[in-house]
């Protein structure tokens, strides 16, 4: 931080029209939040490119937090501030990473297979050998000759303090250094067990499991070998590993729902392009070829020409490792670059790896004027804003400043030319405090986390990166994934309320008054959603704000809000969830309440509604003390003759229910009634039968009539919890001593009456209370409403009248 604070960015030009009343968006270039305005002289047309990815592997959720917050960003621009937003994804489809994963898969598939193979090295003797030469290259402390049985007490005697989380260097915090070397001797100890397991059974050899173990050090030996040998003139060996990645990323863009780029460049399809480009930096004098015919930016000359290099980070401009990467690791080293800082602009052609004509001869582009050209193709001499990880900033991002800077300078009258106006970085993902990354190993793919049992949704993944913000580094914890849980919760249990209220028609004669506190509320609520968003876009915030709605609607009575204002509320919010893409493809203008995964089948509906009428009869029956006679049956019977009930294949289910409710019913009439088993007949229904089918019947203390809902993720939790601590208990009473004792006990808490009516509801059910002990907040934090409280009150009431008895009752006995 302190080389930052002495090393100060070049300075910025903010656009001609930037007012400063409007949007405020943290932009790269300057470190600070700076107000928006675009190039658009109607301010209206937003120009924006953003990184894609290189496409040699699966994405992960780092990948998602990245084009997520993106989207997330480009919906509010587009639909809330209703920006005509052109947007540009370029696809890096070759690169040294490409060429390296393509080329390693290839010689590997080439090794398993005895009709492919090169040379007469079995399986077995290229695993040992790659074995060695992994440890040799990336574990130099451990003996490169150790057998695979042997590697583990190796492994805890040189690298045991990395294993408890030691630097590698006494003094030094243990950072990347320290992860890689984890990461690396998993690697090697995989390898290890899958040697093990080959020398046990040869047979294994074509064993997806030893294949899978030994993979990760053969694939890099075989290429150390044959990578400099292998015949790339066939450019499908890499185009079709690239498509099949690009395939696949385009697949997890569509699960996460995020929008498709107005248009989508790829490297291989500019490559004409973009020699032109470079071509024209070279005949501006920023630009050098080399004796091996490639050619660099030529920094030096670039700053002479009163240009600035590193807008971004001009604190890493020394910053070898960082300069290194960029460059790729099939770049060797030459003394002919004027700076060791100067980067490839164009690749000369080397065995093995794919290559295009151009003037200087065969070659391929560099990685950081691909983006160059392809985006100054497609939005021009200037844009608006371009995007990226923050991992890019520095030398990627600069490179292509620089680049592009030094393509349009003399198109500006010779003078230093601003190529993007924002920049925008969006922040890492952690994973136990490393940023989470291929390189490390220590990634989950989107697909893996849509798809495994108890994994993020895409809606829960997108609150979830809204919650942590597009520029910040965060991790994901548990008790943020709890927080988006029952933020999403929140919003469920809102909708389905507000949905039970159009079904029931449930307004009580207010229909023409209004609610002054529900106006007040839905005013600042939009007020603070608009502060938000304007403040660089803070979604934390902003659904912050809608929740913090939906606590002060319920916190009214229910029958003082006429239906249409709390239709007003719903239609709103369910706008805003549906502006950031937390509901499929619903349009921001949508008149329907609610989201996916709240609704009941159409289909369905008929005989939920049947079902659950029948239990609100068997409660209101019991509540009475009332007994179900034959009569009760044969009118439940001619009910459900009445109703017009579609029989198919969908239906059968609920059909099935039906007819098992209707049997439970009238068992009833044939044995000893009481109130407890017409209620136990009545939660049969809801926790057993319709639970089963992923329906749920809330009990509502202000109707007569449950509210028909899906079991959501919290109910389930919920349910889950009751159980195990019902399970818990049972366990404890089996284990308790049943030794008695002949002396009377005292009364103990287990006499309710022992219990001060302030202690009654501490308990986990609740997390505030005031002075009297009475709740004010459920578990999440949730404001009671207020039939709740009122519904407390009364038990509250009659708990301090038994421990009022009991406490005189106490006295007297003690003093008589």
């Amino acid at each position: 931080m302190a080389s930052q604070a002495r090393v100060q960015q070049p300075p910025w030009q903010p656009p001609p029209n930037a007012d400063g009343k409007s949007i405020h968006i943290y932009n790269s270039l300057t470190r600070s939040k700076t107000p928006f305005a675009p190039l658009d002289p109607q301010g209206k047309k937003v120009t924006w490119y953003v990184c894609g990815p290189t496409v040699y592997d699966d994405a992960h959720v780092g990948h998602a937090r990245n084009y997520v917050s993106t989207d997330v960003i480009r919906r509010i621009m587009r639909d809330y501030f209703q920006f005509d937003v052109k947007f540009v994804m370029n696809i890096t489809d070759v690169d040294d990473k490409i060429i390296i994963r393509a080329r390693q898969h290839y010689l590997f598939d080439e090794l398993i297979d005895p009709n492919r193979r090169r040379g007469t090295t079995t399986v077995q003797e290229t695993s040992i050998a790659a074995f060695r030469a992994y440890l040799s290259k990336n574990l130099k402390s451990i003996p490169h000759d150790v057998s695979a049985e042997e590697l583990p007490a190796q492994i805890e005697k040189y690298c045991g303090d990395v294993l408890v989380g030691k630097a590698l260097e006494e003094g030094k915090i243990s950072k990347d250094d320290e992860d890689k070397t984890k990461m690396r001797i998993k690697t090697a100890q995989a390898a290890a067990d899958g040697i093990a397991l080959l020398e046990a059974s040869p047979d294994a050899v074509e064993d997806e499991a030893f294949l899978g173990k030994v993979k990760d050090v053969i694939m890099p030996y075989l290429d150390s070998l044959y990578g400099s040998t292998f015949d790339a003139s066939d450019h499908s060996i890499f185009t079709k590993w690239a498509k099949k990645y690009e395939d696949r990323f385009m697949e997890d863009m569509q699960s996460l729902n995020v929008l498709e780029p107005d248009v989508v460049t790829r490297v291989t399809e500019y490559v004409e392009k973009i020699t032109a480009f470079i071509t024209q930096i070279e005949q501006r004098g920023f630009a050098y070829k080399t004796s091996d015919n490639s050619v660099f930016f030529d920094i030096k000359a670039f700053e002479q020409g009163k240009n600035s290099y590193a807008r971004l980070e001009p604190w890493s401009r020394n910053n070898m490792v960082l300069q290194a990467d960029g460059e790729g690791a099939l770049t060797k080293k030459t003394s002919e670059k004027k700076s060791d800082a100067d980067f490839a602009l164009w690749k000369s052609s080397k065995q093995g790896e794919p290559s295009w004509q151009s003037p200087w001869g065969l070659g391929r582009p560099g990685w950081h004027i691909e983006c160059s050209a392809m985006a100054s193709q497609e939005l021009g001499a200037q844009m608006d804003i371009h995007s990226g990880g923050i991992d890019l900033a520095f030398p990627h991002h600069d490179n292509e400043l620089a680049q592009s800077e030094a393509y349009w300078r003399d198109e500006h009258g010779g003078a230093e030319h601003q190529w993007v106006n924002y920049f925008m970085h969006m922040g890492h993902l952690d994973v136990q405090g490393a940023k989470m990354s291929k390189s490390l190993k220590n990634f989950v793919t989107i697909r893996h986390e849509l798809s495994r049992e108890g994994g993020l949704n895409a809606r829960s993944m997108r609150i979830l990166f809204m919650l942590g913000g597009w520029k910040e580094r965060f991790e994901v914890t548990e008790g943020l994934k709890k927080e988006a849980s029952a933020w999403e919760d929140k919003v469920n249990n809102f909708f389905i309320k507000v949905l039970s209220l159009d079904e029931t028609k449930v307004v009580n004669g207010h229909e023409s008054n209004s609610n002054a506190s529900v106006q007040t509320y839905l005013a600042e609520a939009k007020g603070k959603f608009h502060s938000a968003l304007t403040d660089s876009f803070n979604t934390s915030l902003a659904i912050q704000t809608i929740s913090e709605l939906i606590t002060k609607y319920n916190s009214l009575e229910a029958s003082t809000i006429p239906f249409e204002q709390s239709r007003m509320v719903a239609l709103w919010i369910t706008q805003m969830v549906n502006m950031f893409g937390l509901n499929g493809t619903a349009k921001v203008d949508s008149d329907t309440i609610g989201w996916s995964g709240i609704d009941i089948p159409a289909f369905a509906r008929p005989y939920l509604t049947l079902v659950s009428s029948i239990r609100d009869r068997l409660r209101q029956q019991a509540q009475k003390k009332e007994s179900i006679d034959v009569e009760d049956v044969a009118d439940i019977r001619q009910t459900i003759s009445d109703s017009s009930l579609a029989e198919s294949t969908e239906t059968a289910p609920y059909q099935k229910v039906l007819e098992d409710v209707l049997a439970m019913v009238s068992q009833l009439t044939g044995s000893k009634q009481s109130t407890g088993s017409i209620m136990g007949v009545a939660d049969r229904i809801r926790d057993e039968n319709l639970w089963d089918l992923g329906v749920y019947l809330e009990d509502r203390a202000d109707s007569p009539t449950a509210r028909i809902r899906p079991v959501t993720k919290e109910l389930r939790e919920a349910k889950d919890a009751q159980q195990a601590k019902k399970a818990k208990k049972s366990l404890a009473d089996r284990s308790r001593t049943t030794t008695t004792t002949t002396t009377t006990t005292p009364a103990g808490r287990d006499d309710k009456r022992t219990i001060s009516p302030q202690e009654l509801f501490k308990n986990e059910e609740y997390s505030a209370w005031d002075d009297d002990g009475l709740p004010l907040k459920d578990n999440e934090g949730n404001e009671l409403t207020n039939s709740k409280r009122k519904k407390l009150k009364k038990q509250w009431d009659h708990q301090k009248r038994l421990h009022d008895q009991w406490q005189s009752q106490h006295q007297q006995a003690q003093h008589p």
